[in-house]
C-alpha cells in the first residue's frame, strides 16, 4: 500500500523512529510465547501468539484506537471459511456500509503500524496518540509477533467481533438484484435484456456528447462517486461476484455513491485448456448487463480488445473472436448477435475523475484532446492505441512509455502525479495487480481474472489504493440460497425494456 502514497517528510525523530521498526523485525531472541485469552499489555520484549489463536484485538495507545487482526479466509462452494495462511488487519470501528480498506500480512512478511504512513490513516483514523511507529507486527514461520515501539503502550486480546454476518446480507441481496440462481438466461430474456442495456447506454451520465449527439468515449466522473475499478475478468464469474460480495462495495452501488467500472475483457478464458470454452463468457456478460439494468448510472463497461468478433482476436492460435460470434449465434440467434455489435460500437474508451485516469491497455503516443477522447470515433488510430497497444519493450518499439503516460495526464489537467490504471498486460501468471509498472511513478496494471485473487482499485477516505481479495465460490453460493420464485425471475427478465426506460426517466 506504501507505494501508492506520499510518506510524510522524514524528520530525526521519525528516523529514530523508523530504525527501532527495523531492529524490532530483525530483533534478537524469540521473545514470550502467549497464550492470548485475555488482554495482555505489551512492554520492550517481544510477544509471540500461536497463528491458530484466533482473532485479535490490537488497542493502540491507552484504547486510543483498536485494530482487529483476523485469519484470511476465502469461501468454498458450501460456503465454509477456508484459511489461507494470510491476515488481515481491518478497523473495527469503521462503519459496516462504507467501503473501507485493510492491510494484509502474508507470512514472512511485517508491517509497521503508526501514523507516518498516509495510507494507514487513511483506512485508519489514527488518533493523534497514535505513535509514528508504534507497533510492528511480523508473520513468522508458527506465530504472529508482536514489537511495541510506543512509549503510550499497546496492548493485545481477543477479538470477538461477527465478520460473517454482513457478507451474508449482501449474498442475499447480490442474488435478488441478479434475478435469482446464476445461470444462463433463456434466449428471449437475454435479447430483452442487451436491448434495454443499449437503449441505457445511448443515455448514458458522466459522458459528453459527441458531435453526432451520442455519448462520447470518455467518461467523466464527479468526485463525489467512490470508483470500483476491476479489469480484464476473461470469464471468471466468481471474481465479479467476490468484489461485489465484498467490503461496501454493493452497498455503495445501491445507495448511489460509487460507480462500477469494468475496464474491458470480460470475455475469452485465460485459463490454460479452456480458451474455447465461451459459456462462462456468455454468463458473464449477462451477470454484467444485470447490474448495468439495475444501476444505469453507475455501472460502466469500457471497450477492450477482446470485445469483439475480429478474426484478429485470437490465444495461443485459437480464434476467440470468431469463437465468440459463432457461441452467440448459435445459442442466441442473429439479432442478438447484432445488439452484442451494437453493445460494442456504443462503448466509451477511457474513465477519468479527478484522481485517476484508466481505460483498458495504453496511453497514446501521440498527443490527445479531451475533444478527441469525446469524439473517438473520428480517431480510429486513437481506438487502437487505447485497446491494444502495450508497454515499450526491446521487441515492441512501438509501445508506449512514461512520456506518454504524462501526455495523458496533462491532455485531461490533472495533476502529474495521478494514477493511471489499466489492464490488458498481466507482468505475470501469479499476480492480480502490479504498481509502479516499469518505475512510472502511480502507474499501475490490473488483472481481475486470475482464478485464486481479484484486485480492484477505489477511494476510501480520499485516497485511491488497491485491494485485493481471494476468489470465493460465490456462484455456487448464491444458487445455494433458497430459491426465489421463478415466475416473478421470469416476468423481470420480459419487463427489462420498460424498466430501463423508467430508470432512465427517474
Amino acid at each position: 500500500m506504501n507505494t501508492l502514497a506520499t510518506r510524510r517528510p522524514l524528520t530525526l525523530h521519525g528516523l529514530w523512529l523508523r530504525v527501532k521498526a527495523i531492529v524490532a523485525r530483525l530483533g534478537f531472541g524469540w521473545g514470550h510465547n502467549l497464550k492470548l485469552g485475555d488482554t495482555y499489555r505489551l512492554g520492550s520484549s517481544k510477544v509471540r501468539v500461536p497463528l491458530d489463536s484466533g482473532p485479535i484485538e490490537i488497542s493502540l495507545g491507552m484504547n486510543d484506537k483498536r485494530l482487529h487482526v483476523y485469519p484470511e479466509v476465502r469461501l468454498d462452494e458450501r460456503g465454509k471459511a477456508i484459511r489461507n495462511g494470510n491476515f488481515v488487519i481491518v478497523d473495527p470501528s469503521a462503519h459496516p456500509g462504507r467501503i473501507g480498506g485493510f492491510l494484509r500480512l502474508t507470512p514472512k512478511s511485517w508491517v509497521s503500524l503508526g501514523s507516518a504512513d498516509a495510507l494507514q490513516q487513511a483506512v485508519f483514523d489514527y488518533p493523534a496518540a497514535v505513535d509514528e511507529e508504534h507497533l510492528v507486527l511480523i508473520h513468522s514461520r508458527d506465530a504472529l509477533v508482536f514489537r511495541n515501539l510506543s512509549d503510550i503502550g499497546t496492548a493485545i486480546g481477543p477479538a470477538v467481533a461477527d465478520v460473517t454476518a454482513a457478507r451474508g446480507s449482501r449474498f442475499r441481496r447480490l442474488r435478488q438484484i441478479l434475478g435469482g440462481p446464476i445461470g444462463l438466461m433463456p434466449a428471449a430474456d437475454a435479447l430483452a435484456l442487451l436491448q434495454a442495456v443499449n437503449e441505457l447506454t445511448r443515455q448514458d451520465p458522466y459522458r459528453p456528447r459527441s458531435d453526432l449527439g451520442t455519448p462520447g468515449g470518455l467518461v467523466l466522473l464527479p468526485r463525489s462517486l467512490t470508483p470500483i475499478l476491476v479489469a480484464d475478468m476473461h470469464g471468471q464469474v466468481d471474481n465479479l461476484l467476490t468484489v461485489l460480495s465484498q467490503n461496501a462495495f454493493l452497498d455503495a452501488l445501491e445507495e448511489g455513491s460509487a460507480v462500477l467500472v469494468i475496464l474491458g475483457d470480460a470475455v475469452h478464458s485465460e485459463v490454460d485448456g479452456q480458451l474455447r470454452e465461451m459459456q462462462s463468457s456468455m454468463l458473464l456478460m449477462d451477470l454484467i448487463f444485470r447490474l448495468k439494468l439495475r444501476f444505469p448510472r453507475q455501472v460502466f463497461y469500457l471497450r477492450g480488445n477482446h470485445d469483439s468478433f475480429s478474426e484478429d482476436i485470437a490465444k495461443d492460435g485459437i480464434p476467440q473472436g470468431l469463437l465468440w460470434a459463432k457461441e452467440l449465434g448459435d445459442q442466441r440467434g442473429a439479432v442478438y448477435l447484432r445488439a452484442m455489435e451494437e453493445f460494442y460500437r456504443q462503448l466509451p474508451y477511457v474513465v477519468s475523475s479527478d484522481d485517476f485516469v484508466a481505460c483498458h491497455a495504453a496511453a497514446p503516443k501521440a498527443a490527445v484532446s479531451l475533444p478527441m477522447l469525446v469524439n473517438v470515433h473520428r480517431h480510429p488510430e486513437l481506438v487502437l492505441e487505447l485497446i491494444n497497444n502495450r508497454l515499450r519493450r526491446p521487441n515492441r518499439p512501438q509501445g508506449y512509455g512514461r512520456g506518454d503516460v504524462k501526455r495523458l495526464r496533462r491532455s485531461l489537467q490533472l495533476d502529474k502525479h495521478t494514477p493511471f490504471i489499466v489492464g490488458h498486460t498481466p507482468m505475470d501468471r501469479e499476480g492480480t495487480l502490479w504498481l509502479n509498472v516499469d518505475g512510472i511513478t502511480n502507474h499501475h496494471v490490473l488483472f481481475s481474472a486470475h482464478p485464486e485473487h481479484v484486485a480492484v482499485f477505489t477511494r476510501v477516505e480520499g485516497v485511491l489504493l488497491p485491494l485485493v481479495y481471494p476468489v470465493d465460490a460465490v456462484s455456487s453460493i448464491l444458487n445455494g440460497l433458497e430459491d426465489e420464485d421463478t415466475s416473478q425471475v421470469v416476468r423481470r427478465s420480459s419487463r427489462a425494456g420498460r424498466e430501463a426506460r423508467v430508470r432512465v426517466n427517474e
